[in-house]
């Protein structure tokens, strides 16, 4: 089978139409106003919850969670407590770039989220999100890591935090340097290495939204004029930059290259964090160990001896190098040892707890987990049922406002083999206000608390560009992130496989061009890794954890 042409996914990890359109509008970034004025453009709706390491892996596979089985960043490990991270080996549907290789194409990959470690592949893969150090294999194949270094291509595997909480102008710059690098390093690949399909994220969108929106946004409670009149100027710089570093990979491409600009999720405000885990344990959900030792910590916790109280107290005086080390408050060793943690959870009393970032929880049922208190069925329905009620009947003391939009069962939301592995529950928050945050342990004694370091969130709403052969001009398209795949599939000439969960964006295509080249489905699927393993050392893994940790994924 021949492939059509080329075709490039360049994901903005975070982007949302909320700041770009305004720019574009503006003038302000003319690589993306042409694409958006040639192309086909639109909101991409993202999974529910609206977790980058979920909406990734649909992205590469076409499917709902349900049947690839990455749910979260971290989850609870099957039949247990123990928190286990993604990998690669999680997704338990292969991605979409293998019905390219069968068909004789080279795929590049380049860090594509969730693609440690990498996996043999007809072409070449950069990791970046999730190797945890320099040492540690990131390319495929494995001489390539050397090759670049050799050629003098710098490729950095983490972004550099030290000016988060001291000085946006600063922080800003760090995360310029660092997609700019990686925008080198990926032209060069595109410049020197055989592909027919490129699929390549620059990442820091992401980080500069959580990061500053305080800064850009009136509406926010920690808006500061003056902060505003300072640096948001610079804000407008860091994302023209990006701009560019669009329009220099577009250019590196043939001219008759199919591209889709995506990003995994939207960015917005939020003002206060929701605490799931200490919500259960008020609603007598989640229970404490009555030992010396954990009542003596709970103890303390009541009292405010939390992680969060110690990062307040690193923003206060500016120590940006040592954020990392108390933020949201998860660790091993010392953390561990002196703030209340899940090691503290009396799991044999306990009836629910949450493990993710956006609020989701699951039941301790019998059967499943070691020590697990709730029956099936009835039982399971009604504590299930209690949880919803209640979620539901929360508001904020300080306003009155609803915190909890909406409640999910996982069935409601999943279907597929993976399912039994889902949340039993996704409590999704209003997005535009509060955050869930329910990670092993408890950073914080509050249930709702306004939002420390961090101003900015996701939102269901990312975007996609389509541009390229066959696309109309300047027509509005709508579609989830699990149509990428398809989508892409179809602009190649290739079938797309029945395993599929989304659609081809036949929206963003001339009739004339539907009409030559009908969409084409196969019930070919291609096997791939049916259960996670472990492929991270105890120290790998912590080198992980604490990365996500930085990020705000963890706590």
């Amino acid at each position: 089978m021949t492939l059509n042409h080329k075709a490039i996914i360049l994901g903005l990890d975070g982007a949302t139409w909320t700041l770009l359109r305004p720019w574009i509008d503006q003038g302000q970034l003319p690589n993306l106003a042409r694409l958006v004025h040639e192309g086909a453009s639109g909101p991409l709706t993202t999974t529910i919850p609206p977790v980058s390491a979920s909406a990734w892996v649909s992205l590469a596979t076409g499917c709902n969670p349900g049947k690839h089985g990455a749910f979260d960043f971290v989850f609870p490990q099957p039949g247990g407590y123990d928190i286990g991270v993604i990998n690669v080996t999680v997704r338990s549907v292969p991605p979409f770039w293998k019905t390219v290789e069968e068909a004789g194409g080279q795929v590049g990959l380049m860090s594509m989220p969730i693609t440690y470690p990498p996996q043999p592949i007809n072409g070449f893969t950069v990791c970046g999100f999730l190797v945890p150090n320099e040492q540690s294999t990131y390319t495929f194949p494995p001489e390539l890591k050397e090759e670049l270094k050799r050629n003098g291509q710098r490729w950095p595997l983490h972004e550099f935090e030290g000016n988060r909480s001291r000085h946006p102008g600063r922080f800003l710059q760090d995360m310029l340097d660092f997609d700019v690098t990686r925008t080198d390093t990926i032209i060069w690949m595109m410049e020197h290495k055989p592909w027919d399909l490129l699929a390549c994220v620059l990442k820091t969108p992401d980080t500069v939204h959580h990061e500053v929106w305080h800064i850009i946004d009136p509406t926010h409670p920690r808006y500061d004029p003056a902060l505003n009149h300072q640096f948001a100027p610079a804000v407008l710089a860091y994302f023209q930059k990006i701009d560019e570093c669009v329009g220099r990979i577009i250019a590196a491409a043939p001219p008759d290259t199919f591209v889709a600009i995506m990003s995994d999720h939207g960015g917005g405000p939020f003002h206060k964090f929701f605490h799931v885990n200490n919500w259960l344990a008020q609603q007598g959900l989640l229970k404490f160990k009555r030992t010396p030792l954990s009542l003596f910590k709970h103890t303390l916790f009541k009292l405010g001896f939390t992680p969060i109280t110690s990062l307040k107290i690193v923003n206060f005086f500016r120590m940006g190098r040592l954020r990392r080390r108390v933020k949201r408050g998860r660790g091993r060793g010392m953390l561990k040892r002196l703030f209340l943690s899940f090691g503290d959870v009396d799991w044999s009393r306990t009836k629910a707890f949450a493990v993710g970032n956006f609020g989701q929880i699951y039941i301790n049922v019998k059967g499943q987990r070691a020590q697990g208190t709730v029956e099936p069925g009835a039982e399971y329905e009604a504590v299930r049922e209690q949880i919803i009620r209640s979620a539901l009947a929360l508001h904020d003391p300080e306003g009155g406002d609803q915190v909890i939009a909406q409640v999910y069962k996982k069935e409601e939301l999943y279907h597929g083999d993976r399912v039994p592995q889902a949340p039993d529950l996704i409590l999704h928050t209003d997005r535009s206000k509060y955050v869930s945050f329910g990670h092993a342990d408890f950073g914080s004694n509050k249930i709702l608390e306004p939002s420390i370091g961090q101003t900015g969130h996701h939102t269901m709403d990312g975007i996609v560009v389509l541009h390229g052969p066959g696309v109309k001009a300047g027509e509005a398209i709508r579609g989830d992130i699990i149509d990428i795949a398809p989508t892409v599939l179809y602009a190649l000439g290739l079938p797309v496989p029945s395993i599929m969960d989304g659609k081809v964006l036949q929206a963003g295509f001339t009739s004339e061009h539907l009409a030559a080249q009908p969409i084409a489905r196969t019930d070919g699927t291609t096997s791939s890794t049916a259960e996670s393993s472990k492929v991270y050392s105890e120290e790998d893994e912590e080198q992980v954890m604490e990365r996500l940790r930085q990020l705000g994924y963890v706590s």
